[in-house]
């Protein structure tokens, strides 16, 4: 499925605007969400609404050719076809890299690689992938590339500096290249909205309750 979690798209766009990169590259694209919604919230959103505006270089790299559509050459600046870690090196410096739900489908050594490079080339890395495991028999039966190898866990971005957030039922990450021994901050799925602010919402629907009005 050339698609991913809809969980990811507030937290990836959130921090494109966060980041404001001039420079975005989109590994494993896809369907190519991520290029339109790039153009959107930060060209659309700066009231660049048509191509000869805009100002943002955005490259892709896909694996599968089959999942060529019209966007890929409306949003993408060029989409390079192949695998990944064979073509990171290749394409020159980046403000930011987008690898959504992507690593699951490589085994543990191969995704640490392909992460590795883009964060050799890029400021910084947006990444997601599923918190638990699941076969993706269906789609893989077209497309080998659609198989679920490995399930990923905050330790395994040991190394890295920045921040994994849950997500639904993925994990979020933003990272950058870290000191040795570092390690990103882990923000667990109710941290970013704060113990006290949902305890006080608990306790008031209780309250409201009592009193018959829920």
């Amino acid at each position: 499925m050339p698609s991913s979690d809809f969980d990811n798209i507030p937290f990836v766009v959130g921090q494109l605007q966060r980041l404001q990169p001039q420079s975005v590259l989109d590994v494993r694209i896809g369907f190519g969400k991520w290029g339109f919604l790039v153009r959107e919230y930060l060209e659309a959103w700066e009231g660049r609404c048509t191509p000869d505006l805009w100002q943002l270089r955005i490259e892709g790299i896909e694996i599968w050719e089959a999942y060529r559509n019209p966007g890929w050459g409306i949003y993408y600046n060029h989409v390079h076809i192949g695998d990944a870690r064979e073509i990171v090196s290749r394409l020159g410096n980046f403000d930011v890299g987008v690898c959504c739900d992507v690593i699951e489908h490589m085994n543990k050594s191969d995704g640490k690689e392909l992460v590795s490079q883009i964060l050799r080339v890029c400021k910084t890395l947006i990444l997601t992938t599923p918190i638990s495991f699941w076969e993706q028999l269906d789609s893989a039966q077209e497309n080998k590339y659609e198989q679920h190898l490995s399930l990923w866990a905050p330790s395994d971005f040991d190394g890295y500096s920045g921040e994994i957030m849950e997500l639904g039922s993925t994990y979020g990450a933003v990272l950058q290249p870290g000191r040795t021994g570092g390690k990103p901050t882990v923000r667990r799925r109710l941290d970013h909205i704060g113990v006290r602010p949902l305890a006080k919402a608990v306790l008031r629907r209780l309250f409201l309750k009592a009193r018959g009005r829920v």
